[in-house]
């Protein structure tokens, strides 16, 4: 008897006691905090299942999902909104069936449900081969259990659901299923940093009985069917990861999407009964074959555009230089045209609705831009990235869903000038950050991988800040800094939003001092190939506590936090650039006044010399120096080296707290 309960509790222990409509008051006692006390929601379970079932002429694939899910307080009311997309392609489309959607309440000591109005079910959509079924559950309370339960039918089998393990909130089961024929071969690929609870496979073998044409009438269709036996082998893959932490996003990161447990297919081969096997999977020239032929990308680059002939001729009458071509017509569209999404893969519109409308989403524009740069005879192509937010490209093999954006890149005298005319403050050869993910393919027959890794993009930021006695017994300083490029970039976007007036306000506000800014400009405002130059004057006052000045040396430079708040950190630091801050002080003493207290000077090196803080104190007769530079060789650091990394910071932060303090002389 106990070897008989021992087994039944080990194979209770492999599954989800949770099953749709199967809720008990105790489950509502369920409000385990400990993978996350700031949770907001609870996942009960999450369990899907993909397999392949007989279709009208084939096989389809069937995936199902159910969830449940107990919210906490109301910042998890969302959860009751549900998104499923469906894939379409021509005149099949994957069909959303079995929707079961039900919210429970504990009233009274009793269980009440809710369910789902058949008719709230709402179609959205997407682009030309997505739409999504929106619905959302009633009756969501705090303390609310809600499940959700639906089948998708698809014809299409290299379009294998993916599966997340983890998401934004915890995760007590989360299950998937995959059954795979043997005549469809999968690559997997999995991430994330979680061990799997379990992780199995099993063979078998099933009987399908399917009814096939037999023959074809006059135009191809068929005239008779006939039934047809088919017993292939079939492996059960089965991932389970149990109590699994939310993964919280951080300073310093693309997307979490990089970094969640998740595993996601590709169908690499087709092996038809008594065929031989069929390559499915696309290598990266004919995934750039395919696109150079969409007329929904780049199918229309060379084709019926004469009406950009007058305006490109305009652009570049008496222009010589193929440069200087390039960025006429550039300027044009960057400073005549408004993108309306930056994230989209295929063009909505033809090149000549977005050239009359003067809008477009980013695919949209920046193909109408290499349109417009071949019509005046230069060597221009199409580049397909992911940009920071949407994730990461896998090199080996072509996912289309993996991009989201398309820039522009010119070949003149053998150097390339990448271009997105979206960025209205971007200068000639220059991308936004949010580009530099990594991987990217040049769109042409060639299919050129090209790269753009935040590595690469080394940002100086010079600050200069001079302060000396007035004759009113106030401090008077001059403040000069050069930014770097990026921040250039959102220096004039806030300036365009708000005003140079009410910029300069928030820069007096954030002095961190009590100042009073004046003569205030902005050199290169408008020169968006150039860095732009801060530069003002202020008056201080130095307010006396007993016979004591009181000073932060650093003012509004300091980096006042470490932005590494967590203790441990499992996935990667990925800044956007490599950072070179520089900044300097040169402070003349009031009259009556000396240096009682003053940092140190320290030198710390971080890792073997990859980065370096100065901070280094001088006086010199009244006149003191004080410079700080924090300079890193790399933007992106492991897991491994967080810590370290987080120490270095710590060090940055708690020197540029340091005081300068002055004594009144006796």
């Amino acid at each position: 008897m106990l070897l008989l309960l021992a087994t039944i509790v080990a194979a209770q222990d492999k599954k989800s006691p949770a099953r749709f409509g199967r809720v008990s008051a105790e489950d509502f006692k369920q409000t385990r905090t400990d993978l996350d006390t700031g949770a907001s929601a609870i996942i009960m379970a999450d369990i899907g299942s993909s397999a392949f079932d007989v279709g009208n002429e084939w096989f389809i694939q069937v995936y199902k999902r159910y969830r449940r899910i107990k919210i906490l307080n109301k910042n998890a009311y969302d959860m009751a909104d549900v998104e499923i997309e469906l894939y379409r392609e021509g005149s099949k489309e994957e069909m959303l069936q079995n929707v079961k959607a039900v919210t429970y309440n504990l009233e009274n000591g009793k269980v009440v449900e809710t369910k789902l109005d058949s008719k709230g079910v709402f179609t959205e959509k997407l682009d030309k081969n997505h739409i999504r079924k929106k619905f959302t559950l009633p009756n969501v309370k705090e303390g609310s259990i809600i499940e959700i339960s639906y089948t998708v039918n698809s014809e299409f089998p290299y379009h294998l659901r993916p599966w997340a393990f983890q998401g934004q909130h915890p995760v007590l089961w989360s299950e998937y299923e995959v059954e795979l024929p043997e005549y469809y071969e999968y690559i997997f690929i999995s991430q994330g940093y979680n061990d799997f609870f379990i992780k199995d496979s099993e063979n078998s073998r099933k009987t399908y009985n399917l009814r096939v044409p037999s023959q074809t009438g006059y135009g191809g269709s068929a005239v008779n069917t006939e039934s047809v036996s088919l017993s292939p082998g079939i492996t059960r893959h089965r991932w389970v990861m149990k109590d699994v932490a939310p993964l919280k996003p951080e300073n310093y990161i693309t997307t979490l999407g990089n970094h969640i447990s998740y595993i996601e297919f590709q169908l690499a081969t087709v092996r038809y009964p008594n065929s031989v096997a069929q390559p499915v999977m696309s290598t990266w020239p004919k995934f750039m074959d395919m696109l150079l032929k969409d007329e929904e990308y780049a199918g229309t680059l060379d084709k019926h555009n004469g009406f950009l002939t007058r305006t490109v001729e305009e652009l570049t009458d008496g222009v010589t230089s193929l440069r200087e071509k390039a960025q006429r017509i550039y300027y044009f569209v960057r400073d005549n045209y408004t993108c309306t999404d930056l994230s989209a893969l295929y063009a909505k519109q033809s090149i000549k609705t977005t050239f009359t409308k003067k809008s477009g989403n980013v695919a949209e524009i920046n193909l109408m831009l290499v349109a417009m740069l071949r019509a005046a005879g230069l060597h221009a192509d199409p580049v397909l990235l992911s940009t920071r937010s949407h994730g990461k490209v896998y090199p080996m093999y072509p996912i289309a869903s993996r991009f989201n954006y398309t820039v522009a890149t010119v070949k003149i005298d053998r150097q390339d000038y990448p271009m997105d005319a979206t960025r209205p403050y971007l200068g000639f050869g220059k991308l936004h950050v949010d580009c530099y993910n990594g991987h990217a393919r040049l769109v042409s027959p060639e299919a050129l991988a090209l790269t753009f890794e935040p590595d690469s993009l080394k940002e100086m930021e010079v600050t200069g800040i001079f302060l000396g006695p007035d004759e009113n017994g106030m401090l008077k300083g001059h403040f000069q800094q050069q930014a770097t490029y990026f921040n250039s970039y959102s220096l004039r976007e806030k300036v365009r939003e708000k005003g140079e007036e009410n910029y300069f306000k928030e820069v007096e506000k954030d002095f961190r001092s009590n100042i009073k800014l004046k003569n205030g400009k902005i050199d290169s405002l408008t020169s968006f190939s150039n860095p732009a130059v801060v530069d003002y004057d202020f008056v201080l006052d130095p307010e006396e506590e007993n016979g004591m000045i009181y000073l932060s040396p650093m003012f509004c430079e300091a980096v006042r936090t470490n932005p590494f708040k967590s203790a441990n950190r499992r996935y990667p630091v990925e800044m956007p650039y490599v950072p070179d801050i520089n900044y300097t002080l040169s402070f003349q003493l009031p009259p009556g006044y000396t240096v009682e207290d003053m940092p140190k000077s320290t030198i710390v090196k971080y890792n073997d010399g990859e980065g370096i803080f100065q901070y280094l104190v001088g006086q010199q007769g009244d006149m003191l120096q004080m410079r700080s530079r924090l300079k890193l060789s790399r933007a992106t650091y492991s897991p491994e080296e967080y810590e370290s990394l987080r120490n270095f910071y710590e060090i940055v932060v708690k020197k540029h707290a340091e005081q300068i303090v002055l004594k009144k002389k006796s």
